[in-house]
């Protein structure tokens, strides 16, 4: 009978994949300040558009999470649906913070993070990056209001949630370990001006986001243990839904980040 988390399971059948999700060479140019304000205005500005999908699916997964009747005594954890739904409600804070922080960041160092046509509403199809119009299917997939699943129906949800923000974690991480191995440069001579390595590669890499990440790894793992409980069918069952969901997550990221050879 397997012991093994599904995070873990899930992280040990794309080892190769998640290696060029988290180092392209987009991040390495990045990380040497090499990257010009057009090419970071551009991958922001697809950025801020997946934070759109990212609020919708928040919205159904707090639709669909069923949260007890019974009350729970302050001094307690609380059932896992409540710790689910206390991480949503914090992730729609985080996401508008983001969004602030972006519009912050754009206006002090110039850069122009709007994709909309003269109408201001329309973005044409091919100012969107392949990873946004991955990520925007995925979104899609997964908020269409329709009946889901009985057991863990918020499941994919969490998987896509969870990944994602462990592969942008991961990432920006390996960016600030190249960061710190090169020469000591000043922020201002980089070709942004200094807006990924000075602003957002601190923003990236924080404790903050990593234990933000953990708490919602922790649900994923507690909510699948406590529906297999020694199941091995069921167990094989729910993996299956969740590897549909990482594949599909990482071939977005994997192109989410933009080719600058």
């Amino acid at each position: 009978m397997s012991t093994q988390s599904l995070t873990s399971h899930l992280l040990y059948l794309s080892r190769d994949q998640i290696t060029r999700a988290t180092q392209s060479r987009f991040l390495a140019r990045a990380a040497s300040g090499t990257l010009s304000k057009d090419v970071i205005s551009h991958w922001l500005a697809n950025d801020r558009l997946y934070m759109q999908g990212y609020i919708r699916l928040t919205g159904e997964l707090l639709r669909i999470t069923k949260v007890p009747t019974r009350p729970t005594p302050i001094k307690d954890e609380g059932p896992l649906e409540l710790r689910l739904v206390d991480w949503l409600v914090s992730a729609l804070v985080n996401i508008r913070r983001e969004e602030r922080f972006f519009m912050d960041v754009a206006e002090r160092y110039g850069l122009d993070v709007d994709l909309t046509g003269t109408d201001g509403v329309t973005i044409a199809d091919e100012k969107k990056i392949e990873g946004l119009k991955r990520f925007e299917r995925l979104f899609d997939s997964l908020t269409t209001g329709q009946a889901t699943e009985t057991i863990l129906p918020w499941l994919e949800g969490v998987v896509l949630f969870w990944g994602t923000e462990k592969v942008y974690f991961e990432a920006w991480s390996w960016a600030k370990r190249q960061a710190e191995e090169m020469a000591e440069k000043e922020y201002a001579s980089d070709a942004d001006g200094g807006a990924v390595r000075n602003e957002f590669i601190e923003n990236w890499t924080n404790d903050e986001f990593i234990q933000f990440v953990y708490t919602l790894e922790v649900i994923l793992n507690e909510g699948m243990q406590g529906v297999v409980d020694g199941n091995e069918g069921l167990r094989k069952e729910v993996e299956k839904r969740a590897e549909g969901v990482w594949q599909r997550l990482l071939d977005a990221e994997e192109a989410f980040w933009p080719d600058v050879d």
